[in-house]
């Protein structure tokens, strides 16, 4: 049951890479750059995974995190950002938290429980 949530959390990212690109007809397929990390407990205290307390946490990186950045702006306030360095942006929209440093590029978090299937973060400031 793990592998299919797993699979369809690959498969909705997929979705909404592909429908964020204006550039290309949606029936044309992108690639996908990023990590997973399969946890219990929390985000800022991991255990190992029971099958009572079972979560993904994803990082999109490239093309894609670029295209979910563009279309969930506009960016947060200073105040309420991650970081206050200079050339630090980011963008909130539900789970999904996006952001881009100059010089390293864009990235994208968002997570899953595996146990209810809900979204929720998939990173921690």
């Amino acid at each position: 049951m793990n592998l299919r949530l797993l699979v369809l959390a690959a498969f909705l990212l997929h979705i909404v890479s592909v429908m964020a690109a204006d550039t290309s007809p949606p029936s044309t397929p992108k690639p996908l750059r990023g990590d997973y990390q399969i946890y219990g407990g929390t985000l800022s205290e991991m255990l190992p995974p029971t099958p009572s307390d079972k979560k993904v946490a994803f990082m999109v990186t490239g093309p894609a995190a670029k295209d979910l950045f563009l279309q969930i702006g506009p960016n947060i306030a200073k105040e309420n950002a991650c970081s206050e360095a200079k050339d630090y942006r980011e963008r909130r929209r539900g789970d999904l938290s996006c952001v881009h440093m100059k010089g390293e590029g864009y990235s994208c978090y968002f997570g899953l429980d595996l146990k209810t299937g809900k979204g929720m973060h998939g990173a921690i400031c």
